[in-house]
């Protein structure tokens, strides 16, 4: 993966007060990262790469999705988050371990019909998204109906939501908002760490930063598998 054009040097941001700007164009600057403006230059070349694509929406630090890339070197990943500082972490690590089948991707939820083509992804992620518990916050929720109706759309025939989250209401207010004609739910648990059913090879259970430190606290986490009905 190549970039083209200007490129911030992080270097002129290293003092501590600038460490939100280093980040910002550290991300600029590596070559597994890109942003609303210079995605469609890479769009073909990945998504043609072999292997089955899975993306993560609202990704934060993208390690929970740079873990699976290792995991799964036969399939594709792409972490979405609106801030390129959170990315940056796993983008970085990701870069480290020489780790060509993933890319993090600087952008808003609300571009996903732009982003990618319908019926492309075969698993979708929302791990511990921002509950938005005011009322007048649901538009924000991305287990709303709008986004929900983008998840269907992305995801090929038979494809997988998965959704994990530490905040009940969140997540029993996401199961009522699932369309039974659209999906199938397979999977539902109020506690992913002590379920039985969960198989130790799921991915399910590879955690993200804060997850670990809920789990830590002897805090339930919930899960939600759903499957696409064609």
């Amino acid at each position: 993966m190549t970039k083209t054009g200007d490129l911030p040097n992080p270097n002129d941001y290293i003092i501590t007060r600038k460490r939100k700007l280093y980040k910002f164009a550290a991300f600029k600057n590596l070559p597994n990262c890109f942003t609303d403006d210079t995605w469609p230059e890479q769009r073909t070349t990945f998504l043609n790469q072999p292997g089955q694509l899975v993306v993560e929406v609202g990704a934060g630090s993208g390690l929970f999705l740079t873990e699976l890339a290792k995991r799964h070197s036969d399939q594709k990943f792409i972490a979405i988050d609106r801030k390129s500082d959170r990315l940056y972490k796993g983008a970085k690590l990701a870069n480290e371990l020489g780790l060509t089948n993933i890319i993090y991707l600087w952008s808003n939820a609300r571009n996903l019909a732009a982003l990618l083509p319908a019926d492309s992804v075969t698993s979708l992620w929302l791990t511990f998204p921002d509950p938005w518990p005011q009322e007048s916050n649901i538009k924000h929720r991305l287990t709303n109906q709008h986004y929900l109706k983008q998840y269907y759309r992305l995801l090929a025939s038979d494809g997988q939501l998965n959704l994990k989250t530490d905040d009940l209401s969140l997540f029993t207010w996401s199961l009522d908002q699932i369309d039974k004609k659209n999906w199938q739910i397979v999977i539902v648990t109020n506690n992913l760490h002590q379920d039985k059913q969960i198989n130790t090879l799921n991915d399910a259970l590879v955690m993200t930063s804060y997850e670990q430190r809920y789990v830590n606290e002897d805090k339930a986490i919930n899960y939600l598998l759903a499957i696409k009905n064609s």
